[in-house]
C-alpha cells in the first residue's frame, strides 16, 4: 500500500515539478544570450536592419543578442531552423514579407505564417529600382521605352518570388515589356550582380542599395511607395512617372508559437522600446530604412492580409 502511495505521489509531482521550472524559467527569462536568424545573405537590407537593432535590443533585455545568417530556400532554410528550436525564448526570427509570406505561398516549405507568434513590424522597406551609373536610363521612362524596343534583351536580378520580383513584374506587366529574370539568394548578391554586369537593373529594398546610390556606383530610377522615400528625396515614385505599381515589404520579428506568455510579454516589450528610441530611428535613417513600428496585434493582422492577397497570384 505504501509503495502504491508513492508511485501515485509520484505520478502527482513530476508534472508539477515540470510547470514550476518552466514558469521559473519564464521568470529568469533572459539569463544568457538570445540568437536572432537572419533567413537571406550578410550584407543585404534584413541583415543591415537586425545588426543595428542587435546591440539596443540586447540592452533592452539584458542579455547579448547575436545575428545568425542562415540563408537559402527563399528565406525558408532560417524560418524551419526558427521554428524547431526549444520554445524557450532564446531563438528569435528577424522576418520578412519574403521568407514568412511569399516562399511559404509558392512552395511546400513545411510552415506557414501562423505558425509564430508576432513580435512587432520594424519595418514597411521601400524598393527601388536600381541601375549602374554608366547605364543609359537617366529615368524610368527611358528603361521602359528600351525595354519595350528590344523584348527579352535586358535583365533584372531578384529573389524569386519576393517582393521585389513581384514588384518589378507588375511594372513589367503595366507597362508593357518583357524582361528576364536571372535569380538571386539575397539583395547583396543581387548588386553584386548588378555591378559586376551581369543583370541589367535590380529591384531591391532601399537599405540594399543604399551605400552604392550615395556612393555614385548605383542611379536610382524609381520608388514602388505612395510617396518619396525621406533617404531618397530625388528619387521620384513609378506613380509620379505614370506606373501605379507598389511594393512595400515588412521586416519584422517573429518567434514560433508555443513559447511563455512571459516571455513573449518581455520580447515585445523590449522591441516596442528600442523601436520607439530617437537614436535607433536616427541611425537606421543613415542607413536608408525608415523605422514604420506596429506592436504584435497590428502585425499580425498584415500577415493574414498579405497571405490572402498573394495566395491567388502564387498558388498555382
Amino acid at each position: 500500500m505504501n509503495k502504491l502511495r508513492k508511485t501515485l505521489w509520484a505520478a502527482a509531482i513530476v508534472p508539477l515539478a515540470i510547470v514550476w521550472s518552466v514558469a521559473a524559467s519564464a521568470q529568469s527569462y533572459p539569463n544568457k544570450p538570445i540568437k536572432l536568424i537572419v533567413t537571406w545573405n550578410a550584407g543585404g537590407s534584413t541583415d543591415v536592419i537586425a545588426r543595428l537593432l542587435a546591440g539596443p535590443l540586447g540592452k533592452a533585455l539584458g542579455q547579448p543578442v547575436a545575428v545568425a545568417n542562415r540563408p537559402g530556400g527563399g528565406g525558408s532554410l532560417g524560418t524551419q531552423a526558427a521554428l524547431d528550436a526549444p520554445r524557450d525564448g532564446y531563438t528569435v526570427l528577424a522576418t520578412t514579407s519574403g521568407n514568412h509570406i511569399l516562399t511559404p505561398l509558392k512552395n511546400d516549405v513545411g510552415y506557414k505564417f501562423d505558425d509564430f507568434e508576432p513580435i512587432g513590424q520594424l519595418v514597411a522597406a521601400t524598393i527601388i529600382l536600381a541601375v549602374r551609373e554608366d547605364s543609359p536610363w537617366k529615368t524610368l521612362d527611358d528603361l521602359v521605352k528600351a525595354a519595350k524596343a528590344d523584348p527579352g534583351k535586358y535583365t533584372f536580378g531578384a529573389v524569386p518570388n519576393g517582393m521585389p520580383n513581384l514588384t518589378l513584374n507588375g511594372l513589367a506587366s503595366a507597362a508593357g515589356f518583357e524582361v528576364v529574370h536571372i535569380p538571386q539568394q539575397g539583395g547583396a548578391p543581387g548588386v553584386t550582380a548588378l555591378l559586376g554586369g551581369n543583370v541589367d537593373m535590380l529591384p531591391a529594398n532601399a537599405a540594399t542599395v543604399a551605400a552604392n546610390i550615395k556612393g555614385g556606383k548605383l542611379r536610382g530610377l524609381a520608388v514602388f511607395s505612395s510617396k518619396r522615400d525621406a533617404a531618397f528625396p530625388d528619387i521620384p515614385t513609378a506613380q509620379e512617372q505614370g506606373f501605379a505599381v507598389f511594393g512595400s515589404p515588412f521586416v519584422g520579428l517573429a518567434i514560433a508559437k508555443g513559447v511563455p506568455q512571459e516571455v513573449l510579454d518581455k520580447l515585445r516589450s523590449a522591441l516596442a522600446k528600442v523601436a520607439n528610441d530617437q537614436t535607433f530611428k536616427d541611425r537606421t535613417l543613415k542607413t536608408a530604412t525608415s523605422i514604420t513600428y506596429l506592436p504584435a496585434d497590428e502585425f499580425g493582422k498584415i500577415w493574414a492580409r498579405d497571405w490572402n492577397n498573394y495566395a491567388p497570384m502564387l498558388r498555382k
